[in-house]
């Protein structure tokens, strides 16, 4: 029993250092290629000598570069599994035609969102003709409480999904957003304006499997401004159209994964 425990005990502290290892890895951004040592201490808010033994792991594993002077960036190591991921979760030839077609009836910027847990995270995108345009950095998680991508997404959400994205989010009523979610499922659509960020609107539409089941959700997203009621109507036309192609030819070997 005590060596159970003990066993335990070695496998939580292991699963401990992996998560500050990618709490560490997940503050350098497209904004912050480079942090120094202060920024890493007091932004995972753990002692110096911890981060510095989690610095010389992940530089020993090709993860970490040391810069000099302090100051790190991410490692060459992570060249093959970039390469590699690209390729896993790149999406069909089709539906990117499907996308830029989309691009080119609105001129908003198109993405492809799916549910990752409690996140949503855009996997293609093909941005607005526009000077002034929505982008998002595919591959980062973004809330799934708020935005219409979210919400399309929550439409395929089971009822477990919904009760923990209540249970971290103390401001949605869980019968409201049963309500909203029903809504949208039954329209096929979702429109919002300034949820996920304030001046930016979104419309989008439900990306389906054979059977049916929601896998994701194309949106078409750019200022509010240009997100007028006569324009709305034809973008959650162009974009529902875009989506029941999408769904028609298939997101590609990419669904092997939704």
């Amino acid at each position: 029993m005590a060596g159970t425990d003990i066993a335990s005990t070695r496998a939580d502290g292991s699963v401990r250092s992996i998560a500050r290892a990618v709490d560490v890895l997940e503050l350098f951004e497209v904004e912050h290629p480079t942090r120094t040592l202060r920024e890493l201490v007091a932004l995972t808010d753990l002692p110096k000598t911890t981060v510095v033994r989690l610095l010389s792991t992940l530089e020993s594993l090709g993860l970490i570069a040391d810069r000099g002077e302090s100051t790190y960036g991410l490692g060459a190591g992570f060249l093959r599994w970039v390469a590699l991921s690209q390729r896993m979760w790149e999406i069909g030839d089709q539906a990117r035609q499907v996308m830029s077609r989309l691009v080119d009836t609105c001129g908003e910027t198109v993405n492809v969102y799916i549910r990752q847990d409690l996140n949503r995270v855009s996997i293609a995108q093909v941005e607005g003709t526009t000077t002034v345009r929505s982008v998002v950095q595919v591959g980062v998680p973004y809330e799934l409480a708020r935005g219409a991508a979210a919400k399309i997404l929550l439409t395929g959400a089971s009822d477990r999904v919904l009760r923990d994205l209540v249970d971290t989010r103390p401001d949605l009523q869980p019968e409201s957003l049963g309500r909203e979610i029903a809504g949208i499922r039954e329209a096929g659509y979702a429109v919002t304006h300034g949820e996920r960020e304030l001046g930016a609107s979104a419309v989008a539409a439900p990306i389906v499997a054979s059977g049916g089941r929601v896998i994701a959700a194309l949106s078409a997203s750019g200022p509010t401004s240009r997100f007028t009621a006569d324009r709305v109507g034809r973008y959650v036309d162009a974009v529902t159209a875009a989506a029941a192609e999408i769904s028609a030819v298939g997101l590609g070997s990419v669904e092997v994964f939704l």
